[in-house]
């Protein structure tokens, strides 16, 4: 299942037009948007689907595609997300979206039920721990395999990790076959449903 919503930047690609075009497609009313606590534009699917069907162009298939197993990245540092999406990318049958802090991490989990959830623990407002309750308090989300990957080393914390609910844990800095080894205990490239 394709992801919920995108950035401007996604969608341009999509409609091969620069960002500005769907910045301003947002602004006129032509491309309905939402923006996220942090003031960024996100745009849903079944929006750009309508205007790329309006206007008939090809349907890129990221927006078709139903059988990629889905992990969230919930990191404030943009750079980690990045190096992972990038990391992730090499990988058959995995899509990746990504959360800057602990409430847009909720909001995606609700609309999107990511398979695999990468989670840093220091992050502020709502850090790692406090995200890990929520996610093991709520019967909808309670068994989504959450791997910490935090710079978080000391005992007691990695014991608290634990205690909250992780599956495993990843320190930063990382290599990314050691990424890679740590998704795999949870599904295997490409995808294979358990």
């Amino acid at each position: 299942m394709s992801k919920p919503h995108y950035t401007t930047h996604e969608v341009s690609k999509f409609c091969n037009v620069y960002p500005t075009t769907v910045i301003n497609w947002v602004n006129e009313g032509v491309l309905p948007a939402f923006t996220t606590p942090g003031g960024h534009r996100r745009i849903k699917k079944e929006d750009i689907l309508d205007l790329i069907n309006k206007n008939h162009m090809p349907v890129p298939s990221e927006l078709n595609d139903e059988n990629k197993r889905k992990v969230l990245v919930v990191d404030d540092d943009l750079k980690i997300c990045e190096m992972i999406k990038t990391i992730l990318s090499t990988e058959p049958g995995i899509e990746v979206v990504e959360a800057s802090n602990g409430f847009e991490a909720g909001i995606i989990v609700a609309e999107w039920s990511p398979d695999l959830i990468l989670l840093d623990f220091r992050m502020p407002d709502i850090d790692g721990f406090e995200v890990c309750r929520r996610l093991k308090g709520n019967n909808k989300t309670k068994n989504i395999p959450i791997i910490a990957v935090t710079a978080l080393r000391d005992e007691k914390d990695i014991e608290k990790m634990y205690r909250v609910g992780v599956s495993d844990y990843l320190p930063k800095p990382f290599k990314s076959q050691v990424l890679i080894s740590k998704i795999n205990k949870y599904f295997s490239f490409p995808n294979i449903k358990k």
